[in-house]
C-alpha cells in the first residue's frame, strides 16, 4: 500500500479517519494525501443567484478549507512518510474519486459523517457515493 488518500471536512469523523490513515500508513510505509473539497455553491445550493454574495461565501469557504488542511497537517506532524495536502472545489464525491485515480492511490479513508447535514440529506452521503465508485478500496471510519 503505497498511497493513502484521506478526505477531510473538519468533522470529528474526518479527524478520526486521518488518525486511522496515519496508523495504517505507518504500518505500510505509505504516502498520505490529504484532500479537502469545497462544495461549490452552484452544486450544493443552486438557488444562490447573487454573484457578489456567492463570491463572498466562496472566499469564506476557501479560508475555512485552508484552516482545516493546516489542522490536518498538524495531526500528521512527525509522520515518517510523505504527506501532501490539496484543496479542490466541486462535487466532493467526484473530486475525491478523481484525485484518488489521478494519484493512483491504493486506499481512500474518510469519515462516516460530515458537517453538512442538509446537503447529506438532499444529495446523499459523500462516503456512500465514494464507496460506490468501485475501483479503489475505501475505508469508512466511525
Amino acid at each position: 500500500m503505497k498511497k493513502i488518500l484521506v478526505a477531510v471536512d473538519g468533522s470529528e469523523h474526518a479527524y478520526k479517519a486521518l488518525k486511522k490513515a496515519r496508523e495504517i500508513g505507518e504500518k505500510y510505509n505509505s504516502d498520505i494525501i490529504i484532500l479537502y473539497v469545497i462544495s461549490s455553491l452552484r452544486h450544493s445550493h443552486p438557488y444562490v443567484l447573487d454573484q457578489a454574495f456567492e463570491g463572498k461565501i466562496n472566499k469564506i469557504l476557501l479560508e475555512q478549507g485552508k484552516k482545516i488542511l493546516e489542522e490536518s497537517l498538524r495531526v500528521c506532524e512527525g509522520y515518517p512518510g510523505k504527506v501532501t495536502s490539496f484543496l479542490k472545489c466541486g462535487d466532493p464525491a467526484r473530486e475525491i474519486v478523481e484525485k484518488a485515480k489521478k494519484e493512483k492511490v491504493d486506499l481512500i479513508v474518510m469519515g462516516s459523517r460530515g458537517l453538512n447535514i442538509i446537503s447529506r440529506a438532499m444529495l446523499g452521503s459523500v462516503s456512500n457515493k465514494v464507496l460506490n465508485q468501485g475501483d479503489i478500496s475505501v475505508l469508512v471510519v466511525k
